[in-house]
This record gives C-alpha cells, structure tokens and sequence, in this order.
C-alpha cells in the first residue's frame, strides 16, 4: 500500500547521487553530505544511470562536462525514466549557453565549480524536499485512481444492490470526503504551478496539501474497508482512540471545505483529554457529517465554524456550531429523518443527520440538536466513556 511506503521512506535517509568523472569532486560531495544523507558515486553516465535505476535516489548531482557521455546526454535519460527527481548540474566553465542548456531540459537547478559548501547544503536540502514532495503528489494521485477502481468495482456488485438503504448511506460520505479531496488537489495544483514559476526556498501550503490528501485518503480507504465488511457480514473491530486527536483530525479533513468559502474554523477542547471506545471510521462519519452541514449553513460572509469537545466523568461531548441561518422550529423535528433535506436542488440527500443519529445509537450515545432562526445551530455528539479496567481484570 501507498502509506507504508511512505512510512518507510520518511524513516529513511536521503540517497543523493554523485555523477562526476573526476575523484576530486565526488569525493569532496561525499564527505559533504555523507551526514545527513546516503551518498552514491559513479565516475561517468552510464554508472550513474545504473546506480539511479537500482536505487531511486532522492536527488542527483551531476557533472556536465564528462568524456564520452556528458552530463547533458546523462540529464536527458533520467528525464525519460524520472520526471519526478532533482537533478543539480555542476561545470567547472562558467558558460551561460550551457546553464541555459541544462535548463531547457528541465535540470533542477546550476551550480559552478568550485562550489560554496554551506550552498550546496542548501541547495541539496531543499531538491531533496522537493523531490519527496513531487514524489508523494504522484503516488496520492495513483492512489485516487485505485479508490476509483475499488468504487467502481463494488458499484457493480449485486450484494450492493441489495442493500439499499445501507448504499445510500455510504455513497453520500464517500462523495463528502472525494470533494476534500478534490478542493485540496486544486489548492495543490495551483501551490504547485506557483512553486514552479518562483523556483524559491519560500515556504508553501505543498506539504499541508500531501498531508490532507493523504488524511483524506486514508478515511475513504477505511469507509472502503467498512462497506466491504458490511457487504460480507463481518463485525466490526472496536478500538480505543483519545478525543482530542480523533476530533483535530475530523476538524482538519473538512477544512478545506470551510476555507473555500473563507470560514474561520475554531477548534477547542474542555476538560482535558480521554479515551473512546468504538468504530474510528464509522464515528468519523458522524463528525465530519455534522461538519458538512455545518458549513452548509455558514453565511456567505463573516462564516464562523467551531468544533468544541467536552470530557465530562462519565461522557464525552463533541459539539460542532456554526453561525449560519439557523433552523425553524417546524423543520426541526424531521432533521434526523432519512430523505428530509432542505437542500435537494443543491444535491443534499438528507441522510447525513440521519447516518449521524444511527451510528451515534450503535456505540450507546445520542446527538441532539440547539438552533436559533438568525443566530445559528450547535449539533452535540454525546459519547460514554469506556469502563476502566484495572490489572485484575475488574471494572
């Protein structure tokens, strides 16, 4: 899977590769950087391109002016193989017409020899970062085109059919989450496209962006997961998961949904922290859907979205407010029904309450609803706390 090679590169150093004909340079770029990465040498093009196939690294650094095959020849095959890796060429001839060769086929980055080592720390730091990231985007990317796969394949099951009530359900959480995903690909795009065109260290939302995908990802993989034990019957593993995190991360799926339409989002915690007891996924998707709604209602201007959990001594409270709108007294008694929705022109289901209300049910707690027409609406998700056990075995 994706996420455990991303766990395994994180947990792993950088591989750059030298490419340079002479000992000299390789030797003085391997003592350089040997502490902060894992440094390969090869003494022509055709040694590195070998390394490079057989160890992916991070970044290459590489002579262009060699015997035989030079660096640009050198620079040219790894673009065919790798559009994703960091490629910094190195001359000893301070030739303006090659920088701008290099550069025409898409090198990273131009330093002369002799170098500056402290630059080249940094320069080496921050391909390698870019690399990683690039690399990551695209691997997101594959990993969306799985999901749609897998989507695709159950869609056609006759088992999904059947459950009809129970598919709704999953279709209109799955498409909350897909339309994260799609707002953070864009926002990545665009940080993206930036980055290209200011070829910069200035900091950007790049990272934030992978992390969110990846969070996202990670909740349709597991809803996934949920609707294929459903589909064979199988029960649930219940875990044991701490509040504050469980609710930081529900917040931080749905935020980029709040800030596409410039919503302030407030997240706070009361009483400390505690353990739940209980299906992660399945009550992830009663915060995020109580979220949805939420931003749903938020005005068009000044919108603000706060997320607020509660440890109380036998409870957990988990409340999410918005200052939207708020809801007529008529309308509030059929908000947790199936079907009921005030948005159906907009493509609401009217499930997302109720999928809230039934999988709050399942794990003994209950979300109740406070709404002032002008003012706004607070959605409470109400928890009990799971029986401590001592070493004995006894409650």
């Amino acid at each position: 899977m994706m996420f455990c090679e991303q766990t395994k590169q994180a947990d792993t150093p950088p591989t750059i590769l030298v490419i340079d004909d002479e000992l000299g340079p390789r030797e003085s770029l391997r003592f350089l950087l040997k502490d902060e990465y894992r440094v390969l040498c090869a003494d022509t093009v055709g040694n590195g391109m070998k390394l490079m196939r057989e160890q992916s690294p991070d970044t290459v650094i590489m002579d262009i002016r060699m015997p035989g095959r030079d660096g640009l020849d050198g620079l040219r095959e790894i673009r065919t193989r790798d559009s994703e890796l960091a490629v910094i060429m190195l001359t000893g001839f301070a030739a303006v017409g090659t920088a701008q060769e290099a550069i025409r086929h898409e090198a990273s980055d131009y330093m002369e020899k002799p170098f500056d080592a402290s630059e080249m720390r940094r320069t080496v730091r921050h391909h390698v970062e870019q690399t990683r990231l690039r690399r990551k985007r695209a691997s997101l990317l594959s990993e969306a085109d799985m999901l749609d796969q897998r989507i695709d394949e159950l869609q056609g099951k006759e088992r999904l059919a059947e459950l009809g009530q129970s598919s709704a359900e999953f279709v209109h959480d799955l498409r909350n989450t897909l339309t994260i995903i799609t707002l953070t690909s864009n926002q990545l795009r665009m940080e993206i496209e930036e980055l290209q065109q200011r070829q910069t260290d200035t900091p950007s939302e790049v990272g934030s962006c992978l992390d969110m995908l990846e969070k996202s990802m990670r909740q349709c993989v597991g809803m996934l997961d949920a609707w294929q034990h459903l589909i064979q019957q199988n029960p649930q593993l219940q875990t044991r998961f701490l509040v504050r995190e469980f609710v930081c991360y529900c917040v931080e799926l749905c935020r980029p949904a709040a800030q596409a339409i410039h919503a302030q989002v407030v997240c706070e915690h009361l009483g400390g922290d505690a353990e739940l007891l209980g299906d992660r996924v399945q009550l992830a998707r009663v915060i995020n859907n109580l979220i949805q709604n939420a931003i749903h209602a938020l005005p068009a201007v000044n919108g603000l979205l706060r997320v607020c959990s509660e440890v109380l001594d036998t409870s957990v409270r988990i409340s999410v407010s918005d200052n939207g709108c708020g809801i007529p007294e008529e309308t509030l008694k059929n908000i947790f029904s199936p079907d009921f929705t005030t948005r159906r022109k907009l493509g609401g289901m009217g499930l997302g309450l109720f999928i809230a209300q039934k999988v709050a049910q399942v794990h003994g707690g209950i979300v109740t609803v406070a709404s002032t027409v002008n003012t706004g609406t607070t959605f409470t998700l109400e928890l009990p706390r799971p029986v401590a056990v001592t070493g004995d075995g006894a409650a």
